[in-house]
């Protein structure tokens, strides 16, 4: 919710005066809208949801109580005030019960009266709408963390099977060129198993740990990450334009999560044929504090219709090719960049190549 946001309130009143006088009373600290109709302030609310909807009770064809009524069907968040001149017990009990009203107000309205209901109102539907957004957040969370637990089970699972059948096979197998050919099986298989241990751990690192600000060397960065895929293969050719002195005041370990995914899945997918040299580029740029840094490969590109998928979790552009991924990479570089107030995207066309570009802010004013 926007700091010192007005407060939207929309006042129904069959009475023109009340209405011209609640809108004289409170236009210029918060946004009014005012009307005599029950049908068109259905219209207004389902243009524009206010935060506070004000109703008096006795209108002719409509009550405020049955206007309420059929308002919170499909609007439960704004919350309700009802005005009357006539109070009864039933009255109160049926706006509490069947409007679920927040506040009772007899006619007429005293200003600081009213100015201290809509802002106690207001913050009850800030809280509310605050406790509705943590709770489908952690929702989201709790889902994402069952597939999660399930994908790295399962993923875990193939390899070490797979790794297992190989040391069987090399107990009885007599030829060196075979036994030799099985090694280098099972070591494939334990590098598959080490990558899903390492996202498992940087996907814990970007949900549980605290943001630590600090001055961070984006080529030191890029180097620590391109120095053990030298080893991946060595048709590679990095491209790395980031000069000494890029600075950013950002958080290290959720850059780094971020870069890393980028760089290592252009390294295992920025190839068009296998076993044929490629370059991967890396290159960064400072322009008035907008941070931006860019990681590119020639491979074969993401389809268009797979674009807006790839952050998702789970997601696998490698679903086509024979590289095996946990489809988890792209999500995590999503997540980490979200943490530090960034923003990534991604640009490919099929067979030339694809391209992701994280923008970053400073957050130094953070500190």
């Amino acid at each position: 919710m926007i700091e010192n946001e007005k407060i939207s309130v929309l006042y129904l009143d069959d009475e023109e005066p009340n209405l011209s006088a609640f809108k004289a009373t409170f236009r210029r600290t918060h946004s009014v809208r005012t009307t005599n109709s029950a049908e068109e302030a259905f219209a207004l609310i389902e243009e524009e949801e206010p935060h506070i909807i004000i109703a008096d009770q006795r209108m002719p064809k409509v009550s405020g109580v049955e206007f309420f009524q059929e308002i919170s069907k499909h609007h439960p968040d704004p919350q309700r005030i009802l005005l009357t001149a006539y109070t009864s017990s039933q009255t109160v009990i049926d706006a509490v019960n069947k409007g679920h009203i927040n506040k009772y107000l007899v006619k007429p309205w005293d200003r600081e009266m009213m100015e201290n209901t809509l802002n106690s109102v207001f913050k009850v539907y800030k809280d509310k709408v605050e406790l509705k957004r943590k709770n489908e957040e952690l929702y989201r969370i709790n889902s994402e963390l069952n597939r999660f637990v399930y994908s790295v089970s399962h993923d875990l699972r193939a390899p070490l099977l797979s790794l297992l059948g190989l040391v069987d096979l090399s107990r009885n197998e007599k030829d060196p060129a075979q036994v030799d050919e099985y090694f280098k099986l099972m070591t494939g298989s334990i590098r598959q198993m080490d990558e899903y241990i390492q996202t498992t751990l940087q996907y814990y690192r970007n949900l549980k740990t605290n943001l630590i600000l600090e001055h961070v060397s984006i080529l030191q960065v890029v180097n620590e990450i391109i120095e053990p895929l030298m080893n991946y293969n060595k048709g590679v050719d990095f491209n790395i334009d980031i000069s000494p002195d890029f600075v950013i005041f950002s958080d290290r370990v959720r850059l780094k999560i971020a870069l890393n995914n980028l760089i290592s899945n252009a390294v295992k997918y920025g190839f068009k044929e296998k076993d044929t040299p490629y370059k991967v580029s890396v290159s960064a740029e400072n322009t008035d504090g907008n941070f931006k840094i860019i990681v590119s490969d020639e491979g074969k590109g993401i389809p268009p219709e797979q674009l807006k998928k790839v952050f998702e979790i789970f997601f696998s552009e490698a679903a086509a090719t024979s590289v095996e991924s946990s489809g988890l990479g792209l999500y995590l570089v999503r997540q980490a960049i979200d943490k530090i107030s960034g923003t990534v995207s991604v640009r490919s066309k099929v067979n030339v190549g694809t391209e992701f570009e994280i923008n970053l802010p400073d957050l130094s004013s953070k500190n």
